[in-house]
């Protein structure tokens, strides 16, 4: 990569808007991007990794002000590391039951759509 991507570039390598871009600079999520002569941004390939991290999180569900604390803590350094590890665990947790919440869904909807099968192949066999 060059010295960096503009906004532009990173809306698209990340698939958010511009908009959510400053948004999220404005609510502390995404901290001390460079600025280029002219004043753009400038994203490091560390603030774009921050940033897929943010979007994963986000997508599982980690509420904002979580997000902005843990954003904060990571900005305070290796001495929060224990307070991000527990940030994270409990997390963890919550995409667990998620997914378990998700598994048993599948499963009642294999379970419907077993006996529509059922019932689609006993009632072609009767209009025979």
């Amino acid at each position: 990569m060059k010295n960096g991507l503009n906004i532009k570039e990173v809306a698209k390598l990340t698939g958010l808007s511009e908009h959510t871009l400053r948004f999220y600079e404005k609510q502390q999520l995404i901290k001390n991007v460079s600025r280029d002569e002219n004043g753009y941004r400038v994203y490091s390939d560390f603030d774009i990794e921050w940033i897929f991290f943010l979007i994963k999180v986000k997508n599982t569900g980690m509420p904002l002000n979580e997000l902005q604390q843990y954003s904060e803590l990571m900005a305070e350094g290796n001495s929060t590391l224990p307070d991000r590890e527990k940030m994270l665990l409990i997390h963890r947790e919550r995409v667990e039951n998620q997914i378990s919440d998700l598994k048993h869904t599948l499963t009642k909807i294999d379970e419907k759509l077993g006996r529509y099968h059922t019932l689609m192949k006993e009632l072609s066999l009767k209009s025979k």
